[in-house]
């Protein structure tokens, strides 16, 4: 498992809104960068074209333990759509809080919808919990 590529939104998984950090966020995060440490990836707004706030960002929501684990993700830098650092060579899981259309196509063109894990902070709360219970695998894994 430790070759799957985990790649992370912030707004709407992470954080669930402009002031509150996601339930569990803290738990979540050290358990993926703990278990994939190597392979732990920001697809995030926050890390586009070149640019990363990721860090400056959330460093407002979590202590300092927590922040030793977020500064070890590797930013993951796009331009229109995020499937475009995705490397579909490798197993991985996408936790995301909603999708584009033409996302939807390239993973499909993939065979890896799949893989895309969306996080409804909406409908459950404790969705990070839920994933840290009983962590996803990812399809190239069955």
């Amino acid at each position: 498992m430790n070759m799957t590529n985990i790649y992370l939104d912030v707004d709407g998984v992470l954080l669930a809104n402009e002031r509150n950090q996601a339930k569990h966020a803290d738990e979540f995060i050290r358990y993926v960068v703990t278990a994939f440490p190597d392979s732990t990836y920001w697809l995030t707004t926050h890390c586009r074209k070149n640019d990363n706030y990721v860090v400056p960002l959330l460093s407002r929501f979590f202590p300092e333990e927590t922040m030793q684990y977020v500064r070890r993700i590797i930013p993951a830098e796009w331009n229109i759509l995020k499937t475009e650092v995705i490397d579909f060579g490798k197993p991985f899981l996408w936790f995301e809080d909603g999708i584009f259309p033409e996302e939807r196509e390239e993973l499909i063109k993939h065979d890896a919808l799949d893989n895309y894990i969306e996080v409804d902070l909406t409908k459950h709360e404790d969705h990070l919990g839920i994933f840290i219970a009983g962590f996803p695998i990812p399809k190239e894994h069955l």
